[in-house]
């Protein structure tokens, strides 16, 4: 598809699929390279690569990646140019990750690593490899430094405690205590948890993931000869293993939440929906008579901006799920006991009647778990546990796929050959499944790889 640009056969012009055209050279350290912007026309093309070849022979040329752009400068053009592709959070983690781990100066085993003034021609895998580990230094020492406090006791109460001074375990401190822990400095001698020796790996494998990701685009560019982020396993973190509820697990958390939560935690254990999709579900997504609900968007949640509602996660989660029999009862009576009128209205909502954010949410499930025993559960793992209890109840790997929303080129297409009956079928099967209080665990790690 490229044709030569001159008699002397140096360089080479290629069309583009978006009508533009790229110009090729080899330089004389015998790589090759692409101009680093592409062209209106293949004149313009032309004229340019005539503009290196003359550089060449009067010996002024000088290899691109030796004067590149410097990585900041990259990064800040990369977060500009792709954040129309990206999720409002993904725009916010991104730019997060890049302000706080990939720019600035961190000191590790090799002294002080600063890959933002470095142009990107001279990032080196060596270079890499030292800013990873000085990272992950970083990242874990600020997971453990935040890590939460083991008792909710006052810090001035808690001192005056250690100090084997006279107070009351409730109430009004007196101002002769609050006036020595001042004197002191404040201190807070309330225990820790203890340092958690992952601490720091899913941030820096982030930080790592996002680098490699921009760099590549670099490379495809042709702005640098290779990649210089290739770290064996960098980008992977092994997570701990999500274990599903039982049945019996599930009707006591819904027993032991508070009332507004009760139907969400069913329909989230026997419908495998996202946090964000359970919370978006309005009064027009669920149709009760058909006993199934329709995934239409989902809730955001972005650090510092309101909350939004927007498409769902992947392509594939646009779907319709069908319900057992106990999730629709407990839908019925919830839609009557707390929520509004209109076919808009949320069907979850706070105490105000507003959406449920995250740590709402997360708070409402801290305080029942305890009183079931399961003191790692998350509505994540509700999600986990729609999957087994799915997959238990007889469906195939298509029809879990589509259940759940799982988006890959492999599930797309399995999806086609999915349908409603056989949902209905899945639904009628997880009734039974309840009732039953039947469990096997050998589908956790079936479903390890879950897509949360």
């Amino acid at each position: 598809m490229s044709r030569r640009t001159g008699n002397n056969s140096f360089g080479s012009v290629e069309p583009l699929g978006s009508g533009r055209f790229r110009a090729r050279y080899t330089g004389p350290d015998g790589r090759r390279r692409a101009a680093p912007v592409t062209f209106a026309s293949r004149r313009d093309a032309a004229d340019w690569l005539v503009k290196v070849q003359a550089d060449m022979l009067r010996g002024k040329w000088e290899a691109p990646e030796d004067t590149g752009v410097p990585l900041a400068e990259y990064v800040a053009t990369w977060l500009r140019v792709n954040a129309h592709r990206q999720r409002p959070r993904t725009r916010d983690l991104y730019a997060r990750l890049a302000s706080r781990w990939l720019l600035p100066a961190f000191t590790g085993p090799a002294g002080t690593v600063e890959l933002g003034p470095v142009p990107i021609g001279q990032l080196t895998p060596a270079l890499v490899r030292d800013w990873h580990t000085a990272v992950f230094e970083a990242a874990q020492a600020s997971a453990n430094a935040h890590a939460g406090r083991t008792s909710r006791v006052n810090p001035a109460r808690a001192w005056a405690a250690a100090q084997g001074l006279t107070v009351a375990t409730t109430g009004r401190l007196s101002p002769t205590v609050k006036a020595a822990w001042d004197a002191a400095g404040r201190p807070d001698v309330r225990p820790r948890k203890a340092p958690r020796p992952g601490a720091g790996r899913t941030t820096t494998a982030q930080a790592y993931r996002l680098l490699h990701t921009i760099l590549a685009q670099a490379h495809g560019d042709g702005l640098i000869g290779a990649n210089p982020v290739r770290i064996a396993g960098a980008g992977h973190v092994d997570h701990a293993e999500r274990i599903p509820l039982t049945p019996a697990e599930i009707t006591a958390l819904a027993t032991t939440v508070a009332g507004r939560y009760r139907a969400a935690v069913i329909t989230a254990a026997y419908s495998g929906l996202r946090p964000g999709e359970l919370f978006a579900l309005r009064r027009r997504d669920v149709d009760l008579e058909a006993a199934q609900l329709h995934v239409r968007q989902t809730l955001t949640e972005t650090p510092g901006q309101p909350l939004t509602f927007g498409p769902p996660k992947t392509r594939a989660g646009r779907r319709t799920v069908a319900l057992p029999q106990l999730v629709v009862d407990a839908l019925t009576e919830h839609l009557a006991d707390y929520t509004a009128t209109g076919p808009d209205s949320l069907i979850f909502t706070n105490h105000h009647g507003a959406p449920v954010t995250s740590s709402s949410r997360a708070d409402a499930i801290r305080r029942a778990r305890a009183r079931i025993d399961r003191p790692d559960l998350t509505w994540h793992h509700l999600r986990h546990t729609g999957a087994t209890l799915a997959a238990q109840a007889g469906a195939t790997l298509p029809d879990l796929m589509h259940r759940i929303g799982h988006t890959t080129t492999r599930a797309a297409a399995i999806y086609q050959h999915t349908n409603t009956t056989r949902d209905h079928t899945i639904a009628q099967a997880l009734n039974a499944l309840a009732t039953a209080d039947t469990y096997d665990p050998s589908w956790v790690q079936f479903l390890g790889g879950c897509e949360c």
